[in-house]
């Protein structure tokens, strides 16, 4: 936790020198801002549910085959990092459904973000478009996933212990990424190839225009709105199980 928290306040470090001016467009440095101030914020609350005692770190529900518990210390995910613990195993159905999607939306956003930096190194490579696209997409790889994984955790565990900070953390936190996301899908700034973008490549190809290009803002563009759709959805199924379970859900709850 206390590494989500360094790393974090690191980066946003990194992104206001690599953001002073001239080093990219006005709408690039508020996507920055957003995802920065999104996985400080929210990397804080996880910061701080991480490492809980393991008297108060695990929940339990009965099952027909005896008792089932999660153990939030056991870091498991995500695959290598390891750094918060996520398993459906024990999670009732009302639950898993909800979870998964949580779940998928941070998976996503780490497609995405990976696609975009292989990208912007071939069209750097291969136009005139600017080194400075690189480190920018650099930093939206580093960035976004941390503060998707953060918000993915907080509406995870908010639900599942029940914990009405954490899960009101994630009603905020999901929003403001979703609308990042429908951002990146749509307007063009720096490494970020929304399908506006379609309209400039021949200014950075000599008028040529380039196939792979175009090919990557469909791929891209698709990707983030999709996301950002999926943000919505997530939104509103947690605002929605809150409304039923009144607050907060306990791992008997019924199904949703």
């Amino acid at each position: 936790a206390a590494l989500l928290t360094i790393g974090l306040s690191l980066l946003g470090a990194l992104r206001g020198a690599v953001s002073a001016p001239g080093a990219m467009s006005l709408g690039g440095q508020f996507a920055m801002s957003a995802a920065s101030a999104a996985a400080s914020n929210v990397g804080s609350s996880v910061g701080q549910a991480i490492g809980k005692p393991l008297d108060s770190s695990t929940t339990s529900r009965k099952s027909s085959g005896g008792s089932s518990e999660i153990n939030w210390t056991n870091f498991n995910y995500p695959p290598l990092i390891r750094i918060i613990h996520y398993s459906l195993d024990v999670l009732p159905s009302a639950l898993t459904g909800i979870v998964r999607l949580f779940n998928l939306s941070f998976i996503l956003t780490v497609i995405s973000c990976l696609l975009n930096f292989l990208d912007t190194l071939i069209i750097v490579g291969s136009s005139d478009a600017s080194f400075k696209w690189i480190i920018q997409s650099g930093l939206h790889l580093l960035l976004l996933p941390a503060a998707a994984l953060a918000t993915f955790y907080c509406g995870y565990r908010g639900l599942c212990e029940p914990d009405m900070s954490l899960a009101s953390r994630f009603k905020m936190a999901q929003p403001v990424l979703g609308s990042i996301y429908l951002i990146m899908a749509i307007v063009p700034f720096g490494c970020v190839h929304g399908l506006v973008k379609l309209g400039s490549i021949g200014e950075h190809t000599g008028g040529k225009g380039s196939g792979f290009w175009t090919v990557a803002i469909f791929v891209e563009s698709s990707l983030w709105l999709a996301n950002a759709i999926l943000a919505l959805v997530n939104t509103i199924r947690a605002a929605k199980w809150d409304s039923i379970s009144g607050g907060g859900a306990s791992l008997s709850s019924g199904r949703f």
